[in-house]
C-alpha cells in the first residue's frame, strides 16, 4: 500500500459470496479490471464439478499495482504465478484465488514476470 492510498480508501473485499452467488465477492476485482481495460475471455464457470471449484478467465494480466491500492483482501485471497507442471499440463498463468471458498480469477501471465509458481504480494 502506498502512502497516498490508506486503508480506508480502499474497498474491502468480504470474506466470501453468497450461497446465490459464491464470487459476489469477487466481482468488484472483475469490475475494476474491466473498468481498466481487461476483458473476460471465459465467465463464471464450475471448473471442477467434483470439488465445485468456480473460475473465471481473464484476456490480459491482472493490473497488480492497481487491486493493491484499491482493495484490502482477506488473508484467504492469493495472488500468485504459476508454472507448468512437471508432466507438462497446466498454463503458465497468474490467478487471484480464494482458498476457502475454491474459487479464482485466471489472467495471463506478464512478460515481464518468470513463469515460476510465487506468490505475489497483495
Amino acid at each position: 500500500m502506498s502512502a497516498a492510498t490508506p486503508d480506508g480508501a480502499r474497498t474491502r473485499i468480504a470474506d466470501s459470496g453468497t450461497r446465490e452467488n459464491p464470487h459476489a465477492h469477487l466481482d468488484p476485482v472483475v469490475a475494476a479490471e474491466l473498468s481498466w481495460g481487461n476483458r473476460i475471455a471465459k465467465e463464471w464457470h464450475i471448473a471442477d464439478p467434483h470439488f465445485g471449484d468456480w473460475l473465471l478467465t481473464l484476456e490480459k494480466p491482472f493490473h497488480v499495482d492497481r487491486l493493491r491500492e484499491a482493495f484490502v483482501f482477506p488473508g484467504t485471497v492469493r495472488l500468485g504465478t504459476y508454472a507448468r507442471r512437471s508432466d507438462g499440463s497446466g498454463g503458465v498463468r497468474m490467478c487471484l484465488g480464494d482458498q476457502l471458498n475454491l474459487l479464482g480469477i485466471e489472467a495471463p501471465l506478464p512478460a515481464d514476470l518468470p513463469a515460476v509458481t510465487a506468490e505475489i504480494e497483495l
